[in-house]
């Protein structure tokens, strides 16, 4: 049990690390008259202008995505003259931006047979670059949209924009709605290195004793340990699962290991009797013709590491033993 604990307790510390980020930015549009204050920016280029720009939701028209039901940022078809191209363009404060970093907002387009757009840009010290579009000519609900900040040389001070398009407003055009808007950072490798050696100093109590030790990468489908336990050497032991040692072949120096015989009628693994290890160990050396090998597949999981399938006939590992500290040079235990 203390070493399922310790696996858990690292696993814990694993997924802390992995979320130490911030918000940047949170705007719920409750009072869109105060966005100027808190250094928004509503520029509408629409020609020729029409008689609105960006404005508090209409609840008449529909809801919030979340609070009260005006409380969301509108704009619509009279954002130009009948007949003119809308271009309003709602920018963000200037913000701290790094590659990794995500827009997170709530976006509705009524259409209802007009054709709206809103496009998603960002600017990092030049003009605005498009991250995304979206458009529709029927009522798409509430959807939550996500675009991700990429491409950037290095962190740079810059903003987010949203820009609702219409190129002929006798034609297209109706009604969006645009709601909690957030910015979310990612956390400086360094600034990670060090609020996790701070959580694992502190969840530290005591020294491991001074055995076998591994370094254990599992999925977390495999922390369901059932009955498993460690001998006296620290090697594990799982329910239907002996692994014996397999000494040195003769003559051939520095080889060995550990074997465990699969029963192909059962399937459960076992030690090898003397033939079934002698039949491993013949298959083993069974040579296979280069023109049936195939690349091994590498895989790189998101969680780090690397793992190496090899052909279903054999499996390999390695064991390190840490040199005790009485022990004379060359021996260990």
């Amino acid at each position: 049990m203390d070493l399922i604990k310790r696996l858990a307790g690292l696993l814990a510390v694993s997924v802390s690390c992995s979320a130490v980020s911030a918000p940047l930015l949170v705007e719920g549009f409750d009072n869109v008259a105060a966005l100027a204050a808190k250094g928004w920016l509503l520029e509408n280029h629409s020609a020729p202008p029409g008689s609105t720009g960006w404005f508090q939701g209409d609840p008449a028209v529909f809801a919030a995505a979340g609070g009260p039901a005006d409380s969301y940022i509108a704009a619509n078809f009279n954002n130009a003259a009948f007949g003119g191209a809308i271009d309003n363009w709602l920018i963000t404060p200037q913000l701290q931006l790094v590659n990794g970093e995500s827009l997170n907002f709530s976006l509705r387009l009524l259409g209802e047979g007009a054709l709206d757009r809103v496009e998603v840009y960002l600017s990092s010290g030049g003009g605005y670059a498009l991250l995304a579009g979206f458009e529709s000519a029927a009522d798409t609900g509430w959807l939550d949209r996500s675009v991700l900040v990429s491409g950037l040389a290095a962190p740079a001070i810059g903003r987010f924009a949203f820009r609702y398009v219409v190129d002929d407003t006798s034609l297209n055009g109706n009604y969006i709605g645009l709601d909690t808007v957030s910015v979310n950072a990612v956390a400086e490798p360094a600034t990670i290195a060090l609020f996790c050696l701070g959580v694992i100093a502190l969840r530290r109590r005591k020294r491991p004793p001074r055995r076998w030790r591994a370094i254990i990468s599992l999925p977390l489908t495999a922390m369901a340990v059932q009955a498993a336990h460690a001998d006296e050497q620290g090697v594990m032991r799982f329910p239907h699962v002996t692994v014996v040692a397999q000494p040195a072949a003769a003559g051939v120096p520095g080889q060995g290991g550990m074997t465990a015989y699969k029963d192909p009628q059962s399937g459960r693994l076992s030690g090898p009797t003397a033939e079934q290890a002698a039949a491993l160990a013949a298959a083993a050396r069974t040579d296979v013709p280069i023109a049936r090998r195939a690349p091994p597949q590498i895989a790189r999981p998101g969680h780090g590491g690397i793992s190496l399938k090899l052909e279903q006939r054999q499996f390999r590992y390695a064991l390190t033993r840490k040199p005790a500290a009485d022990a004379p040079p060359g021996e260990s235990q």
